[in-house]
């Protein structure tokens, strides 16, 4: 039965929530770049190349949330549409004809051209023929990023509001290697699992220590806060001191699906398995913490 705490939502193509089916913890979960449905817009490339940089299956293989008493949040539309995990201040000037009237700040995401709004698909394929207008971005942000960030907030709130503790987890996926629009240099090779505490700013050190510990004993490698320390998602809404802890999760989709094809690979149960089981883990921690 759902927890009475949270309730479905669903704004079509735009986000929803699945609530928990058992009695709710302090966990609450979110998938802001797993969204494949494509809004209408201008660009001048595929809706293949589109879709290349989503984090493809991260919303199933975090499917476990609800059944552990956590809601799991969904965006449902491509990462380089419109990045959940930017701030409303990370917008690549460049890309706007005229002046963008709203504040800004210095941003490497955007000057690597993935700021609120991607400059390129993927690699240097640029997303489109033209800039982009004041009202283009502005209607995106008020129609993709405000709700999803006020879902969260609200998630988040009353969770902490029901227990006075509450542990977030930003689900997230990776390529195998690094990439001309990645942190880390071209060609790097990637752990299995990239766990990010902003640095140890966005969560007590016993939780990630549990989450770090648990993947290891799987079997993967596992790196903190390189080349991923986390971004918006994690540091806007976290607040360790007053027990509001968040932690990024990012896997390595070699572990689960051809990079090429996107299709799932052999590992692909095995993963969700060992996921599902470092669910468990976390349920039992943050149980006993509250």
């Amino acid at each position: 039965m759902t927890d009475p705490l949270f309730a479905a939502v669903e704004i079509d193509g735009v986000l929803k929530i699945i609530p928990p089916t058992a009695p709710a913890v302090p966990l609450v979960f979110d998938s802001p770049h797993s969204g494949l449905t494509i809004p209408d817009f201008e660009r001048t490339v595929s809706d293949e190349l589109v879709r290349v940089a989503a984090d493809t299956y991260v919303d199933d293989l975090f499917g476990f949330a609800p059944s552990i008493g956590a809601p799991l949040l969904i965006a449902q539309f491509p990462r380089s549409f419109l990045d959940l995990n930017r701030s409303v201040k990370d917008v690549d000037v460049e890309m706007i004809e005229g002046q963008w009237p709203h504040p800004t700040r210095d941003s490497a995401a955007a000057r690597r051209g993935m700021g609120l709004a991607w400059r390129y698909a993927w690699g240097d394929t640029p997303m489109y023929g033209r800039k982009l207008t004041v009202k283009e971005l502005e209607e995106r942000i008020e129609t993709y990023w405000r709700p999803y960030h006020r879902e969260i907030v609200r998630l988040l709130d009353e969770t902490y509001a029901a227990f006075g503790k509450v542990y977030h987890v930003n689900c997230h996926s990776m390529p195998a290697i690094g990439h001309v629009l990645s942190p880390d240099p071209p060609g790097t090779v990637r752990k299995d699992v990239v766990i990010g505490d902003y640095d140890g700013q966005s969560s007590e050190p016993d939780f990630v220590k549990l989450v770090i510990e648990t993947l290891e004993g799987f079997g993967y490698s596992v790196s903190l806060n390189v080349p991923f320390r986390g971004a918006e998602l994690i540091s806007a809404y976290s607040a360790p001191a007053n027990n509001r802890h968040s932690i990024q999760i990012e896997l390595n989709r070699k572990l689960y699906m051809d990079e090429e094809t996107r299709e799932k690979i052999s590992g692909y149960d095995m993963l969700k398995a060992n996921l599902t089981k470092l669910g468990d883990v976390m349920h039992d921690y943050v149980a006993c913490q509250s």
